[in-house]
């Protein structure tokens, strides 16, 4: 009979183990709304909690710009951030994709581009990229995610800059994934 108890005893605590075996735990994305432009032109999923600026851009136009931010499991701050840019009023100005992003890559120094493709949303062209940014704060690298998507003169510039660990991060997965370019 002990040989039984024994067998009993590692059968029952094997179907515990589960229970108490530490494994990855994956966060869960911030709670979401759905943010629909004021013409209808665009819908996007935002963090609750998001924050938004309007400005003149020195060209005539204007920029709408939606952001949030919060800091990581050690302590570094994450950002996500839209902003949708309107040329002045009666430009015929065309979207050069790849120049966009060349300019966007030209604001962070110190970096490499890790990945390009071109992208839709609806009717809208765009093309997605990633950088990878050795920071001059000490934070160590992070990672800049961005899509850049051209319509009717509009632009939608949309960035998600984490640290290297913290890039699939649900909150930023959800974002990216979310903008609907409607007309």
């Amino acid at each position: 009979m002990p040989l039984a108890r024994r067998t009993f005893a590692r059968v029952g605590f094997a179907a515990l183990a589960p229970l108490f075996t530490p494994g990855a735990v994956r966060a869960q994305p911030a709670p979401m709304e759905r943010v629909t432009g004021d013409d209808g032109r665009y819908s996007i999923d935002l963090p609750r909690g998001y924050t938004t600026k309007t400005s003149p851009r020195p060209d005539g136009g204007t920029m709408l710009q939606y952001s949030y931010m919060w800091k990581d499991a050690v302590g570094q701050f994450n950002v996500i951030s839209l902003a949708v840019v309107d040329p002045p009023p009666g430009s015929t100005k065309q979207i050069d994709m790849r120049e966009a992003q060349r300019a966007l890559a030209a604001r962070y120094p110190n970096s490499f581009l890790a990945d390009s493709r071109d992208v839709r949303s609806g009717p809208a062209q765009g093309v997605a990229f990633s950088m990878t940014v050795n920071s001059n704060r000490g934070y160590g690298p992070h990672t800049i995610a961005m899509r850049v998507y051209a319509m009717g003169g509009r632009l939608y510039e949309m960035l998600a800059a984490t640290r290297v660990e913290d890039r699939d991060d649900p909150t930023v997965t959800a974002f990216m994934d979310s903008l609907r370019i409607l007309r």
